[in-house]
């Protein structure tokens, strides 16, 4: 697998460090930028984020995986973090995907996780150079999303105006106050989606204790219509599955890359869930209820 280190520039001129994976295959390939979330880095838990490169690669996809300002190798730190400033980066992202050779610069895609997944789809809403979208368990509410991330201390002191450290993932991290008072800190889910013009699949657990699916269900039925939702916009729920979908990776692949090619829609993605489904027993669900707890969102 042909792999390349990449370094480039955001508009606040900071340098932002990721990696690309060759799609193994000839001719103009799609490529697909991965958002990490919230204190996460293009890694990923548990290496997310690499497995589903390789997984991607492997049927001729790009992947573009890099680091937020703020996070992993790149610049900044993360207590000038705002949804706006990661939005800013992931533009600079595809900026720079779409001078990549051998990537088809019409078909380049995001794909994020949690708050990742929230500035993939701002960025949807917004960039026409983003040809299709997966927003992997989103939230609705910034302010309870960080609050439940960093704590009820921590957050207090991010409402004052002060920096707080807080432990996630068993590392320590300090965030600050612009996450949650800058003017994108209110994030509407259902006004970003009616946004949105072109191909999106958003993927959630029916077990994600921290963004429960009703919300997102919510948000989805009061802004897409549904004639809208039976074609170019989908809602799936993964039965059984949390957070960070340790025990789904393999569904969650799956659909991820066929969303982002031409050769599956409609009912053939329907077709592909229940196929997918029959593989996964009431064990596979029961073993990832067991270990929620250790399998932080990231």
């Amino acid at each position: 697998m042909a792999l390349e280190a990449v370094v480039f520039r955001n508009s606040r001129n900071q340098e932002l460090v990721g990696v690309l994976h060759h799609g193994e295959g000839e001719g103009l390939r799609p490529c697909l930028i991965v958002c990490h979330g919230f204190a996460g880095t293009k890694i990923g838990g548990s290496r997310r984020f690499v497995e589903f490169a390789r997984y991607a690669a492997r049927r001729n996809v790009s992947v573009f995986r890099f680091d937020f300002a703020g996070s992993g190798d790149s610049d900044g730190e993360l207590t000038e973090l705002t949804l706006d400033r990661e939005l800013e980066d992931l533009h600079a992202a595809i900026s720079t995907a779409a001078q990549f050779a051998g990537v088809d610069p019409d078909r380049i895609g995001v794909v994020g996780h949690c708050m990742g997944a929230v500035t993939a789809l701002r960025g949807a809403a917004g960039d026409a150079r983003i040809y299709r979208t997966v927003a992997w368990a989103p939230f609705t509410d910034l302010r309870g999303t960080v609050s439940a991330m960093v704590g009820e201390d921590a957050f207090s002191l991010l409402e004052e105006g002060d920096e707080a450290d807080f432990i996630y993932n068993e590392q320590l991290f300090s965030c600050g106050p612009a996450i949650v008072q800058a003017e994108s800190g209110r994030f509407d889910l259902a006004e970003t989606l009616e946004r949105i013009r072109t191909p999106l699949l958003l993927i959630h657990g029916s077990e994600d204790g921290l963004v429960p699916v009703s919300e997102i269900r919510s948000a989805f039925e009061r802004s897409v219509p549904a004639a809208e939702a039976a074609a170019d916009k989908r809602l799936i729920v993964l039965e059984g599955a949390h957070h960070s979908f340790p025990y789904h990776k393999e569904e969650l692949f799956e659909l991820t890359v066929d969303w982002f090619l031409p050769t599956l829609a409609g009912a053939q993605l329907d077709s592909l869930l229940a196929a997918v489904h029959e593989g996964y027993g009431a064990l596979q669900i029961q073993n990832e209820r067991e270990g929620e707890a250790a399998w932080a969102s990231k």
